[in-house]
C-alpha cells in the first residue's frame, strides 16, 4: 500500500448571517490536528467585531472588508480554501 502524504492547506473560514467566527469551534482544532492552517475572520458588524449594521456598515465592500484584508495580506501565490 502506498504512503499518503498529506500536503498542509490553508483554509479560511467565513461565517454566515448572524454567526462569527466563533461558529468554526468545532472545526477548528480538525483542521489543525489534520495538519493544515487555520484563519477564521468576524465579518464588519459579527462576532467581535464592533461596527453596527447600517450605522458603521452601510454596503456589502464594507461588510466583507474583513476578509479582504485577510486575503489582500496573503502572499502572491498562496492559494486557499475559502469555506463559508
Amino acid at each position: 500500500m502506498a504512503e499518503s502524504h498529506t500536503q498542509q492547506k490553508h483554509f479560511v473560514l467565513v461565517h454566515g448571517l448572524s454567526h462569527g467566527a466563533w461558529c468554526w469551534y468545532k472545526l477548528i482544532p480538525l483542521l489543525e490536528c489534520a495538519g493544515h492552517k487555520v484563519t477564521v475572520v468576524d465579518l464588519a458588524g459579527a462576532g467581535i467585531n464592533l461596527k453596527e449594521i447600517g450605522r458603521d456598515v452601510l454596503t456589502f465592500h464594507e461588510y466583507s472588508e474583513p476578509l479582504l484584508k485577510i486575503l489582500a495580506s496573503l502572499p502572491p501565490n498562496e492559494k486557499v480554501i475559502l469555506v463559508g
